[in-house]
């Protein structure tokens, strides 16, 4: 069977439509007190709204914390370090009698960490 895209919803309520016409709730901001009050008004009356409010206000701070997060070890800088390499090494070996020989090697390059805290 092959997928429509079409999507039954249920219809809205009459008193959802009768408040949702055109015209009768126009979205405007809240006076100041307003939303306190309101959200004093909601905890009495509507079932659960502590249990979802509180619960929104820990997922906002959990949100906030991982952004905060995110910001700051994008500015964390790299360490400083260094690279060291000897310019000339020598290798020494005993000849017969009392000479020795030197021979020049090259030396392995070191990287250094000398990060201050």
């Amino acid at each position: 069977m092959s997928y429509s895209g079409y999507v039954w919803s249920e219809p809205p309520s009459m008193t959802a439509m009768k408040y949702h016409r055109q015209g009768c709730v126009e979205k405007r901001p809240f006076l100041p007190g307003e939303r306190s009050s309101l959200a004093r008004e909601m905890e009495t009356n509507v079932k659960g709204f502590k249990e979802i409010n509180r619960d929104l206000i820990l997922a906002r701070r959990a949100a906030e914390n991982q952004e905060r997060v995110r910001q700051s070890s994008s500015m964390d800088r790299t360490p400083a370090t260094s690279y060291y390499k000897s310019v000339v090494g020598t290798r020494s070996s005993k000849g017969s009698g009392g000479i020795f020989y030197s021979e020049q090697i090259g030396r392995l390059g070191t990287f250094s960490s000398s990060r201050r805290m």
